[in-house]
């Protein structure tokens, strides 16, 4: 089998490898860098977690286009209907509902659709709140005439 050649230094893939936050392109780094090194895809593959032609696919990304190469590609797919920049905003009035009120689905797809012009089916709510950190759990409110001695009481009686 042919050997693969890859320019670039083992020091700066390291060094790079080192400052990259995304844990996918700092593997894919690390493939390459192994190839520097000396090894073959065969041995290097299994060392970081990818496949032989995976590793072999990223070498002529690399090789194509450098370091960038080794970074995702925008998917296809639909675009977002609420716009990245209206995020903070959104995640904002989230935080601050109406006094007194819970913000259930059909409350925040009423929101983003009259505040914010994004049509969301009520799953793609739930999403986008899972999304941007959101849980869809909350305690369940209390009535103002609630007595807890007596609930405790008929705990205790059981």
């Amino acid at each position: 089998m042919k050997p693969l050649y890859v320019a670039g230094t083992e020091r700066d893939l390291a060094r790079h490898a080192r400052t990259e936050p995304d844990a996918r392109v700092r593997q894919r780094i690390l493939a390459i860098r192994l190839l520097v090194m000396g090894q073959t895809v065969p041995q290097a593959a299994p060392i970081v977690g990818l496949k032989e032609r995976q590793v072999r696919n990223w070498v002529h990304r690399f090789q194509a286009e450098g370091l960038e190469g080794l970074r995702d590609r925008p998917r296809p797919g639909q675009p977002k209907h609420l716009p990245t920049e209206k995020e903070e905003a959104f995640k904002a009035r989230i935080r601050r509902p109406p006094r007194g009120m819970i913000l259930r689905g059909p409350d925040v797809r009423r929101l983003l659709k009259e505040e914010f012009g994004a049509a969301y089916s009520l799953g793609g709510v739930y999403f986008l709140l899972h999304r941007l950190g959101f849980s869809s759990l909350s305690p369940r409110p209390l009535h103002p005439q609630t007595d807890k001695d007596a609930q405790d009481d008929f705990k205790k009686t059981r």
